[in-house]
């Protein structure tokens, strides 16, 4: 394992470590979200493994072009643990992200010179990642929930800066990974048609393992 692979590494489980202190203790539930919190033990678990597929699959690319990728992922662990307790995903994290993930694009062309890809990433901000808000907004309650579309303004420029073929398939994998994960749900009696399914995991999931081939 090479230095920036270990660093990556480290640096994820650190943050799994601190993702899972602040899930355990409840902070992001409502007063009106109770019932028993789970232990959410496969976020420490996991983040290391995502910061190592993700630096594996970007290893070409310098350490600018990877802060983003990093960056969404690790806040989109955070964010399919909560989606996943309370279906929710909390604009305390999914509004902020926005800015971080723009500064952090405009970053990595600048330190690179590759202007086309910031310009793909605006692009898909706006049509893909503003759509899906337009969207959620108009069929309220019959389409994506509204956190969820706020997350796409992040994961499609994200997606995008690396090349079109990554937005299309980080997309496709996670309406897939979501249906598959629906359709079991719906097999083992656990969910209904008309059930409200936590999103947010899956549109995650998908961006990842498009980051991770990329």
């Amino acid at each position: 394992m090479d230095t920036r692979t270990l660093v990556v590494v480290l640096a994820a489980a650190v943050f799994g470590a601190l993702a899972w202190r602040w899930l355990r203790a409840g902070h992001y539930r409502r007063d009106d979200e109770g019932g028993p919190l789970p232990r959410h033990l496969w976020v420490p678990a996991l983040a290391p493994f995502v910061g190592l597929v993700l630096e594996r699959g970007l290893g070409g690319h310098s350490w600018p072009v990877l802060l983003p990728p990093l960056t969404l992922a690790a806040a989109g662990l955070v964010l399919a643990a909560i989606d996943a307790d309370v279906h929710r995903l909390p604009n305390a994290i999914t509004l902020p992200l926005v800015p971080l993930q723009a500064a952090l694009l405009t970053l990595a062309s600048t330190l690179t010179g590759d202007w086309d890809a910031l310009q793909r990433a605006a692009i898909a901000a706006l049509l893909v990642g503003g759509g899906t808000v337009l969207l959620a907004f108009i069929l309220f309650g019959r389409s994506i929930g509204m956190g969820d579309a706020k997350l796409m303004v992040s994961i499609a420029p994200t997606l995008a800066w690396l090349g079109w073929s990554q937005l299309a398939v980080g997309i496709w994998l996670g309406f897939v990974i979501g249906g598959i994960a629906a359709l079991a749900l719906l097999l083992m009696r656990k969910a209904s048609r008309t059930t409200q399914l936590a999103f947010g995991p899956y549109l995650v999931a998908g961006a990842v393992l498009a980051l991770a081939l990329a």
